[in-house]
C-alpha cells in the first residue's frame, strides 16, 4: 500500500477546505441576494376607509379591484390602469398613496407588495370588501358603560359614515325644517298700527 507524504496530505486537505469554504460562501451570498423580503402593507378598517373617502385627500387614491355592495364612492376602478394586474402594477400612481380594496384579500396584498417598492405607500382594506359590506350594512356597536368621550366621538363618526356610505334603507331621512310663518301678500289685510298709549 502506498503512503501519502505528510506535506502532500496536508496540502490536499487545505485545498479541499478552501474549496468547500469558497463554495459555501458563494452559495450563502447568492441565496441571500435572491431572497428579498417585502414588508406587509398597512391595513385600514372599513370605517377608516370610509373616513378617508369622505375626506378625499388629494394625495390618496382608493382603487376598487372589485365591485362593492354599498359602493365605494370616491374610489377609482382598477380598469383605469389596464386590463391585468401586471398593467396595474406598471401604471399605478407613483407619487400618491394607494389603498386597495378587493374581495380577494390575497390578491390585494400581492398587488400592494408589488407596488410598495415604488414611491408613495400602499395599503389594503382589512378583511376586504366583505368586511366593508358587513360594516356598512350593520349599525356599529355603541360604546359600553365606561366609555370615554373619544369612544363616543368615534361611534358618532362611524354612524354618520355608515349613513353616508351604507345601504339606501339606512340613509338618513331628509332633514326636517322648522315651520315658517306664511308671509302675507303686500296690501292684503295688513294690520293697522295701534295709536295711542
Amino acid at each position: 500500500m502506498r503512503r501519502w507524504h505528510p506535506i502532500l496530505a496536508a496540502a490536499a486537505a487545505l485545498s479541499l477546505a478552501a474549496t468547500s469554504a469558497a463554495i459555501g460562501t458563494r452559495t450563502k451570498a447568492s441565496s441571500a441576494s435572491d431572497v428579498v423580503e417585502v414588508a406587509a402593507p398597512e391595513s385600514l378598517g372599513p370605517f377608516e376607509l370610509a373616513n378617508l373617502l369622505a375626506e378625499a385627500p388629494p394625495d390618496v387614491v382608493v382603487v376598487a379591484l372589485d365591485e362593492a355592495s354599498p359602493p365605494l364612492r370616491g374610489s377609482v376602478p382598477v380598469a383605469l390602469f389596464g386590463a391585468s394586474d401586471e398593467d396595474f402594477v406598471a401604471h399605478a400612481p407613483k407619487a400618491r398613496s394607494v389603498v386597495l380594496a378587493a374581495r380577494d384579500v390575497v390578491r390585494a396584498d400581492r398587488l400592494a407588495r408589488a407596488i410598495l417598492g415604488q414611491p408613495g405607500r400602499a395599503r389594503v382594506l382589512e378583511g376586504g370588501l366583505d368586511a366593508w359590506d358587513q360594516a356598512m350594512k350593520a349599525a356599529p356597536p355603541a360604546p359600553g358603560a365606561g366609555a370615554v368621550e373619544a369612544d363616543w366621538l368615534r361611534y358618532r363618526r362611524d354612524v354618520a359614515l355608515r349613513h353616508a356610505f351604507g345601504e339606501a334603507a339606512s340613509a338618513p331621512a331628509a332633514p326636517v325644517a322648522a315651520p315658517v310663518a306664511p308671509v302675507a301678500a303686500p296690501g292684503a289685510g295688513t294690520p293697522k298700527k295701534r295709536e295711542g298709549c
